[in-house]
């Protein structure tokens, strides 16, 4: 746990101690000693989630659909990024659900979709 991400520390009733050994390290050294603890691949080069989960990454209205195309279009941006041997090369990357939707043409008719 940062304390920078967390202010105020941990809650009383967690019966937890808050410490930070690694506070001194950059996330490039933080990786390697994973690698060499032996913690798995996928948790060490995990990118950065945010704290207040997918709902910050969303401009205007939260609601279920709208996470739920959030969540469809992260996983695939995700995807990509390791398919093309990018994802351990960008530090974080991530898809923002803006409140705006704009006109496109699928078969014969038009189509409005959220941007992203």
């Amino acid at each position: 746990i940062k304390t920078n991400h967390n202010v105020g520390g941990l809650p009383a009733t967690m019966k937890l101690k808050l410490i930070e050994p690694l506070r001194e390290l950059f996330k490039d050294e933080v990786r390697e000693l994973g690698m060499a603890l032996g913690i798995d691949e996928t948790s060490v080069w995990r990118h950065p989630f945010p704290g207040p989960g997918l709902a910050i990454r969303i401009l205007g209205e939260v609601n279920r659909e709208r996470v739920k195309i959030l969540q469809e279009a992260d996983a695939i941006v995700i995807e990509e990024l390791y398919k093309s041997g990018h994802y351990r090369k960008i530090g974080q990357a991530f898809v923002v659900l803006l409140p705006v939707q704009s006109v496109g043409v699928m078969g014969d008719g038009r189509t409005y979709e959220w941007e992203m």
